[in-house]
């Protein structure tokens, strides 16, 4: 695993940050527009959209990182992936919930992450139309937050005793791998909701 000494680590939110605002400025472009339109990327017959939306968005992001951050990999959705050379590497989904997004339905993010070779280290997941942010990153107790309203609140699991008092969701299941779809099944027959 790299080091990342906690003021690298303040660094690398702020670039994470950075990448979300202009993937924002992006999508909010297009967000219930009448320019935005849907192509298909998926060639076996099914349907995966793909907007200007996601294309703009994760290029904003890549720009910010050529700028702040150029030694560093992309793993993206929507172009070709850069390995790198810092062996820390950035996962970007420009619009996770596209089929949301083309719906008109706010239940869509922006996801970055950052993996160290080992293990994912930093997350956001940001969802401007309702104007919320999540963090996290390993570090101490206040690891993970919420912004809202230009507030930032600590946010952390419920407490519950066992999963049959645990509440998990998740939007599309039919989109789960079969592996997938097997653990999600037994995980809703013993969680409460």
């Amino acid at each position: 695993m790299h080091a990342l000494p906690k003021a690298g680590l303040s660094d690398l939110v702020r670039t994470a940050e950075t990448m979300a605002d202009a993937a924002a400025r992006v999508t909010l472009k297009y967000f219930r527009s009448d320019a935005l339109e849907a192509a298909n990327k998926d060639r076996e017959g099914g349907f995966d959209p793909v907007t200007l939306a996601d294309e703009g968005s994760e290029q904003a992001m890549r720009d910010v990182l050529a700028a702040q951050r150029p030694e560093d990999g992309i793993f993206g959705e929507e172009f070709a992936n850069d390995s790198g050379t810092s062996g820390l590497t950035w996962v970007l989904d420009p619009i996770d919930g596209t089929r949301a997004f083309i719906s008109g339905m706010p239940v869509w993010g922006t996801l970055i992450a950052l993996d160290d070779g080992n293990a994912g280290v930093l997350g956001i997941i940001d969802q401007p139309y309702i104007g919320e942010r999540f963090v996290g990153h390993l570090g101490d107790s206040t690891a993970a937050w919420l912004e809202r309203n230009g507030k930032r609140q600590r946010i952390s699991a419920r407490p519950c005793a066992s999963l049959d008092e645990a509440v998990c969701f998740t939007t599309v299941p039919y989109l789960f791998s079969d592996d997938e779809a097997s653990a999600f099944t037994a995980l809703r027959a013993r969680a409460r909701l």
